[in-house]
């Protein structure tokens, strides 16, 4: 599997990583999730990515019990989402205590702050509070998992981050034109989340069928429809590409050079393995590049 430096460190991780929020999800039992969490580190995968929200902390400590304190593999975790959007330095550190336990790890080398709004940032000093857990060698690098590109820049702008996880994909390249070069210049580590787009890009939908509320797809909410009918216009591209539409979304995402990795989810061995397969190549050819932006210029 190819690899890639988290943007000015000497970190190196593999291009695809391995989104965690189903970890621990009801209907499997712990073991059917450790030995998925121990497949990907086996095919290659060095980043994995969850939150304390996730299955209310399961899923960190899924990981921790299938990889516990591993120096070969890449941590990142998020503090608040579901939780709550306590933000307070004192909600920081007792939160990163619990989850370098359920992790079973002396270190968290991502450590984000989960989908805060900008009045979230502006009324906490949770920067200070991430600068003394990383003196103590309590986590790696800040960051934060953003809602929209302009926190992200405005973040940037302010030196307040070392990592950002942002939205990147065929659907979704609103972080292209001013993230991702502010990005590059500034030396910041992007986590592109959704490279498929809750599903949506798999090609396993058709415009005009009912997605049940429960799918990943439906969390696009009054996008979903729109989104469908789009990705369905690339469905000959992906017929076309080697590996199909997923490979196909996979080689757009990574073809921007500012991104770090993308972090697939995956529930099941087979998604798993077609997500790594997929990375392998890494990027779009000129051609691919022209091919796809011309079926994207049709939706406007």
């Amino acid at each position: 599997m190819h690899a890639r430096t988290l943007g000015s460190t000497s970190i190196a991780v593999s291009e695809v990583g391995m989104g965690c929020n189903r970890l621990a999800e009801a209907g499997q039992p712990a073991p059917y999730w450790i030995d998925l969490v121990r497949e990907a580190a086996d095919l290659g995968v060095t980043i994995f990515d969850t939150a304390e929200a996730y299955q209310k902390g399961g899923s960190e400590e899924i990981l921790g019990k299938a990889l516990g304190n591993r120096d070969d593999v890449y941590i990142a975790t998020k503090v608040g989402g579901s939780a709550g959007k306590d933000f307070s330095p004192e909600r920081i550190k007792a939160a990163c205590e619990t989850s370098l336990k359920r992790l079973r790890r002396d270190r968290i080398d991502i450590y984000q702050l989960h989908s805060p709004n900008r009045g979230d940032m502006e009324k906490y000093a949770w920067a200070p509070a991430l600068e003394a857990l990383q003196n103590e060698g309590k986590i790696g690098l800040r960051a934060i998992a953003v809602n929209s590109v302009e926190d992200g820049i405005w973040l940037m702008e302010q030196n307040l981050v070392e990592a950002l996880q942002i939205t990147y994909n065929l659907l979704d390249t609103s972080a292209a034109e001013k993230l991702f070069p502010l990005a590059k210049e500034k030396g910041v580590a992007l986590l592109c989340r959704l490279p498929l787009a809750q599903g949506i890009l798999s090609g396993k939908f058709k415009p005009g069928q009912e997605v049940p509320n429960d799918n990943r797809a439906a969390r696009a909410k009054e996008h979903m429809h729109e989104r469908i009918e789009r990705a369905e216009t690339l469905k000959p591209l992906g017929a076309e590409y080697e590996g199909g539409l997923t490979r196909l979304a996979h080689h757009f995402s990574l073809s921007a050079d500012a991104v770090s990795c993308i972090i697939p989810g995956a529930r099941t061995s087979e998604q798993l393995r077609q997500n790594v397969e997929a990375s392998n190549g890494g990027a779009l050819s000129a051609e691919w590049k022209e091919r796809v932006e011309a079926v994207r210029k049709t939706w406007s």
